[in-house]
Formats: structure tokens, C-alpha cells, sequence
């Protein structure tokens, strides 16, 4: 029931088109279901030998041939389109829903599994609403006729029929259920399926790096072959309903006909009345026959049709407030007060007290240990999760206070590996401002230093980047994404391990393109960075160490140098060791410090 009301829910936002459609639809299935009396009829004044009410009568079943088909057209053409426009309210509904959902969500699902289930759930919807609106309606209708046709005739005709439905009808119920379980073991088995395609092909590049051709073949080999069997047991069910079903139709074909013969030779019937029978049996037969499709159908459909609609009963924790506030002239402060926070249902917290207070148009390095918890800080921060206890503000403003979308509009990432679209160089550096002019989008790549390597691309702006940016080296769509934040212009730039996987040539012009922006002399912003290669942060104005959740030191790179038990200066002679490319390298830096 739980998929029947949310379907009907939709069906029912477009009642005009529903009530219209179904009521045309009924005429015209009323109509067509009569056609067994046009023998009856024919029969009566073919015995009477009278041409003129044959005449008249043959006239009469082609105007209602004819009706039947107007009416039918009618009904689809009109019921076609809420039927489209419920499909595309759920499918925008869902779609919507997922974007509000919580980043813990779509950590934990696969994107292959979400994708397949969101395209069988479309699929099945449409399944639903024909099976349940149309043909199940044929068949009940074609049932309603022939009761009404057979109440002139002895009782045991309707109770014959009656019965046997109404034994198809349990029959099918419990044949259904089997089908739906084991439709759910090969739905299952068909989410990991394609959850394992997807995510092989999206990682192909990582499987040619390390020769692991045969390793995913055979691990997509165990997968099809569990799928296999699933789809086995699956299809079994369907020759279930076959045998079941299919003798129930005969039963009823032989038992009216037999019916039919018996009271006829006893004269308990006219040869009209048992032409009647005899051909209404024949066309309750294909009905019934329709009748099983559907049902199977159905249950082919039903678990995927529900759990298409549970996805808009997921649940999202980080919600917007019912009175959002927006702040009238950001300035980029931002103050983490007393926050405590753990990923799930776990008891040790990523971060315990923390406190930190960041002025306008100031810089932070975030640094420590891997799992001291500077992601967590950023993740928080953008209101991809809620803190457990304390609270973040940005200009005095609580972000609980703010919608989650506004908070991020005042926020601008270059994160550590940015994806891009399978779209122009264009559309991925404007993706952040869709309405912005060509002139701003050009002069945003200019001051993120992208203009010239996109300039020798083979269309330019317009050249295709592959799908995640594929067509790209890293440090391009480095350029491509501090590009993309320039062009919103954000009071607040997070700089996430952008440079840690880069060589040092891109490295530096990332570098440069990053201060020019953050440490612009008119319109400074509010900047955090997180990096483990420590040369990216030398010239934050504070370096922040964390260890555990918690904040172990802070200064500047010349104060946290001059604490020899320090963890900084423990990661920075890590790095001297092997991490950091040449000491000439260090030394510039150092020296450009000291300039500035």
C-alpha cells in the first residue's frame, strides 16, 4: 500500500487530466467489453430473418466501434499528460530531494546504485500507472459487461465465473509475493552489479596504473554470476504465474462452454444466449491472459517502484531553519565556539572544544597530523554536517541561523582534487556564476593563470575536459577551479590540500594565483588552508597545528619554528627530509617571506 499511496499522491496533483482521461477510457472499454451482445444481436435477427433490424443493427455496432475508438484516443491523448507530468514532478522531487541531502549521505551511497535505482524507479512508475489505470481497468470493466449480460441467465453462470476469478485473484496474490522476494534478491544483486561497472569504469585509469585487468574481470565475473542466479530464481516465478494462471483461464473457457452446451441441448438456452456465453468466454480469456501480464508486472515493478519513493523519505539531519537570516554586508569573520563533533555513532569526537577566531581578510594555515581533524573543520564550516555541540558563526551570524545554500555562496573551495564536468572549459570555470559575461569569465581564468594553457587547447574555451576533467592535468583544473572562485567572489576562500599532489612548478603558479586573490589590497578575504606540504602555508598570517580534535599550537611560521618539542617543527623537518622537492626551494620561499 505504501507505493500505491504515494503514487496515487502524484497521479491526483493533476486531477483535471486523470479524471478526464479515465472517464473517456471507461466509456470506450464499456463499449468494446459489449461486443459479445453484437453476436447475440445478429443472431436474433439473422433467426427472425428480418434484414431491416439487421441492417439497422450492423449500422449500430459500427457506430460503436467507431465511438470506441474516438473515446480510446481520447482517453490515452488526455491521460498521457498528467500521467508525464506526475512522472516528472517525482522524478524533479527526488532529484531535488537528493541535493538536500546531508553529505553523510551521499558518502555512504554508491552513485552507480542511486543512478540504476532512480532509473528502474522512473520505469516502474510508468508500468504502474498504465497496468493499474488502463489495463487493469480493461480487465474489470470487461468482467462488470459480462456479469451485467449473464443476469438474464441461470445463476450458475455468474457464480462459475465469479469463482474462478476470484480463485485466479488468490492465487496470483500468493504467486506475487513469491515474485517479490526473489525480485528483491536480484534487485540487490543488480544494485552491486551496477555499482561495481560504474565504479570500474570510472576508476579505469587506476586499474590500467596497476595491471589489475583480470582482477576486476574476476570480481565482475563473481558479481554477474551471483546476478545470474538471482535472475534465474526471478524468472522461475513468471512460469509459476504461467501454470497457475494459465489453467485457471482454461477452467473458465472449458466451464462456460460447457455450460453453455449443456443447457442448450436441454433447451435452457437459446442459440443466441449460448453464442453470447461461448463468445464472452473467448474474450474473457485474453483478459485474463492481460490480467497475468499485469500482475506480473507489478510485482516485477513493485520493489523498485518503492524503494524509487523511499528515497524521498530519507531523512535530512542538516536542515535549513524555518527563519533564515542572511547577513547585510559580509566581511568573512568567522568563530568557532566551543565545537565538538564525531562522524556517526562514533564515541571518540573528530573535534572536542575547539575555538578558534579568524578577523576579516585574514589568512589560516590548518596543519597536523593526518586525522587531527583540519578537514573536519572546513566540512563543518560549509554546514556539510552540524556540529554536536557549540557553534560556528560567520560575522556574529550562527550558521544554524542560515540556509545551508547561502552559507556556501558565501564560501569559495579549490579543493584538493577538484572534479569537472564532461563539458567546454567554459562551462566548468562559469558553472559557479552560470549568468556570468564571456569578458568575466576570460579575465577569471586571467588572474587564476589559466588563460594561457586554455588559450592552446584545440577549441579553447570551448574544448571538451572529459568526464571528472579526464583531458586535464591536475594543476589545470587547479587553475580551472580557483578560476571558478574568483568569478563569484566570495568574502571567504578555502584553499583544501590544493597543491599536495602537484609538481613544483605548478605548485608555485597555484600559489601565486591563490595570494593574489586572498591578499588582494582592495578587497582582502577571509582565507583557511589546509595543506601537509608546509611551503604552501608560509605566508598565512597564523598557522594553526591541531592534534586530535584539538589545537596543539599557534603562530607564524617563524614562531612555531622556534618551539624545537613542537609538533610543527616536527612535520617541518619531516618534510626537509624528503617531502619538500630542494633546499633552494626553501630558501626562496623564505626569502620572499622576508621581503613581503
Amino acid at each position: 500500500m505504501y507505493a500505491l499511496n504515494r503514487l496515487y499522491h502524484f497521479i491526483f496533483l493533476y486531477p483535471t487530466s486523470f479524471v478526464i482521461g479515465s472517464m473517456a477510457t471507461t466509456f470506450s472499454l464499456i463499449l468494446y467489453s459489449i461486443q459479445p451482445l453484437f453476436v447475440k444481436w445478429l443472431t436474433i435477427s439473422l433467426q427472425a430473418r428480418d434484414l431491416q433490424q439487421t441492417i439497422s443493427t450492423v449500422f449500430l455496432i459500427i457506430a460503436i466501434l467507431l465511438l470506441t475508438n474516438v473515446l480510446s484516443i481520447i482517453g490515452y491523448y488526455v491521460s498521457d499528460f498528467g500521467m508525464v507530468k506526475a512522472s516528472t514532478t517525482i522524478l524533479q522531487k527526488v532529484l531535488r530531494h537528493i541535493h538536500d541531502l546531508d553529505f553523510a549521505y551521499h558518502t555512504e551511497r554508491s552513485s552507480g546504485k542511486l543512478i540504476a535505482l532512480i532509473k528502474r524507479g522512473d520505469d516502474a512508475y510508468f508500468s504502474y500507472y498504465d497496468g493499474l489505470n488502463r489495463q487493469m481497468l480493461d480487465v474489470v470493466i470487461g468482467f462488470l459487461v459480462m456479469t451485467v449480460a449473464f443476469s438474464s441467465l441461470p445463476l450458475q453462470y455468474i457464480a462459475f465465473a465469479t469463482c474462478v476469478l476470484l480463485a485466479t485473484i488468490f492465487a496470483s496474490i500468493h504467486l506475487i509475493r513469491i515474485n517479490i522476494s526473489k525480485r528483491t534478491i536480484f534487485s540487490k544483486a543488480d544494485d552491486k552489479l551496477s555499482a561495481a561497472k560504474v565504479d570500474n569504469l570510472i576508476n579505469f585509469d587506476t586499474v590500467k596504473y596497476f595491471a589489475m585487468e583480470k582482477y576486476e574481470q574476476s570480481r565482475i565475473f563473481d558479481l554477474t554470476k551471483k546476478w545470474g542466479k538471482a535472475l534465474l530464481d526471478y524468472f522461475f516465478t513468471f512460469r509459476y504465474f504461467d501454470i497457475v494462471i494459465g489453467n485457471f483461464i482454461n477452467i473458465l473457457i472449458i466451464g462456460l462452454i460447457g455450460l453453455g452446451l449443456y443447457d442448450f441441448y436441454h433447451s435452457h438456452l437459446s442459440l443466441a444466449d449460448f453464442l453470447m456465453v461461448t463468445t464472452f468466454g473467448l474474450a474473457l480469456s485474453p483478459r485474463l491472459s492481460k490480467l497475468l501480464m499485469i500482475l506480473r508486472d507489478l510485482a516485477k515493478r513493485h520493489y523498485d517502484l518503492t524503494e524509487y519513493f523511499k528515497l524521498l523519505d530519507e531523512e535530512v539531519t542538516v536542515m535549513d531553519p524555518a527563519h533564515p537570516q542572511e547577513i547585510a554586508h559580509p566581511q568573512g569573520a568567522i568563530a568557532f565556539d566551543h565545537v565538538s563533533f564525531a562522524y556517526g555513532k562514533k564515541h571518540v569526537p573528530v573535534l572536542s572544544d575547539f575555538n578558534l577566531t579568524i578577523t576579516p581578510g585574514e589568512s589560516v594555515a590548518l596543519v597536523g597530523y593526518s586525522g587531527a581533524g583540519k578537514t573536519t573543520v572546513v566540512k563543518l564550516l560549509m554546514r556539510m554536517y552540524d556540529t554536536a555541540s557549540g557553534s560556528i558563526s560567520i560575522d556574529g551570524t550562527k550558521l544554524k541561523e542560515m540556509k545551508k545554500s547561502y552559507v556556501r555562496s558565501l564560501i569559495g573551495i579549490v579543493p584538493q582534487d577538484p572534479l569537472m564536468f564532461n563539458h567546454t572549459v567554459y562551462y566548468n570555470i562559469a558553472y559557479s556564476k552560470p549568468d556570468a559575461k564571456p569578458e568575466e569569465v576570460e579575465e577569471a581564468a586571467r588572474q587564476a593563470q589559466a588563460h594561457e594553457f586554455i588559450t592552446t587547447l584545440p577549441h579553447g574555451y570551448q574544448t571538451i575536459v572529459g568526464e571528472r576533467g579526464i583531458k586535464l592535468s591536475g594543476g589545470q583544473r587547479q587553475r580551472l577551479a580557483i578560476a571558478r572562485v574568483i568569478l563569484t567572489n566570495p568574502p571567504i576562500v578555502i584553499f583544501d590540500e590544493a597543491t599536495s599532489s602537484l609538481d613544483s612548478v605548478s605548485e608555485r603558479a597555484i600559489q601565486e594565483a591563490f595570494w593574489s586573490i586572498v591578499k588582494n589590497e582592495e578587497a582582502p578575504k577571509t582565507s583557511i588552508i589546509i595543506a601537509h606540504r608546509l611551503s604552501t602555508i608560509m605566508r598565512a598570517d597564523r598557522i594553526v597545528v591541531m592534534d586530535g580534535g584539538t589545537i596543539s599550537e599557534v603562530g607564524t611560521h617563524k614562531e612555531l619554528m622556534e618551539n624545537k618539542n613542537g609538533i610543527y617543527n616536527r612535520l617541518w623537518s619531516l618534510q626537509r627530509d624528503g617531502l619538500i622537492d630542494t633546499e633552494n626551494e626553501l630558501n626562496e620561499d623564505q626569502q620572499d617571506e622576508e621581503e613581503r
